[in-house]
């Protein structure tokens, strides 16, 4: 069974997702954006040998600001991120801290992950999605009936695409392949609350179900 843990981080608040993995002993951080005392005590209870991977949807401070410091601090840990982010890691204009008076601390990720890679997570496996327009290399991770969107898919609407690398098009298309997914998942979403698939294709006007009419 999983246990699924958000943390809101940082000034922007960018959900960090703990998920322990009980059956198989073993667990992972999504976007760990910002320093947590909090965070950092989860990890050290569950047994910092069993942390596997760090997962980065995409490159954007806001959701890697941490990912140095726990490399560094677990240096037997994985950093995953899409092969088209790798410079985020290193480029403060690419990874926007620089617009906000910061600068990042810097890494280069263990994994580098493109459309349908895989990831062994105990006996489950991580399926890798993806889904360029927040950022060029933005990517989801499907664990089981879980999602881990980032920024492409937050509820009822999507992540912004006029940072560098955003792209419009591209993100119509990242979102459909989304919506093109039969079975219902939890969203874990990269700001805000967690939602469901089924919700989103009736209730985001990304996904195409809703006439702009239909919002007055």
């Amino acid at each position: 069974m999983l246990k699924i843990e958000c943390y809101p981080l940082g000034e922007l608040q960018a959900n960090c997702y703990f998920v322990y993995d009980e059956q198989n002993d073993v667990s992972l951080l999504v976007d760990p954006g910002a320093e947590s005392e909090i965070l950092q005590n989860k990890i050290e209870k569950f047994g910092s040998e069993k942390l596997q991977y760090i997962l980065l949807t995409h490159g954007h401070f806001d959701h890697i600001g941490n990912a140095a410091h726990l490399k560094r601090k677990y240096p037997d840990v994985k950093i995953v991120i899409g092969e088209n982010d790798s410079e985020f890691t290193t480029n403060d204009s690419l990874n926007l801290s620089v617009f906000f008076g910061d600068t990042a601390d810097h890494f280069n990720a263990d994994i580098l992950v493109n459309d349908a890679s895989e990831l062994v997570f105990g006996e489950n496996k991580i399926y890798v999605i993806a889904t360029p327009g927040h950022t060029r290399g933005g990517v989801c991770y499907r664990l089981g009936d879980n999602l881990f969107t980032g920024d492409t898919i937050m509820s009822r609407t999507t992540g912004r695409m006029d940072f560098p690398t955003g792209n419009s098009r591209e993100m119509y298309d990242s979102v459909q392949k989304i919506a093109s997914i039969k079975k219902n998942l939890n969203l874990f979403c990269g700001h805000g609350a967690s939602t469901t698939l089924d919700y989103e294709k009736t209730h985001n006007i990304a996904m195409g179900n809703i006439k702009y009419d239909d919002l007055y």
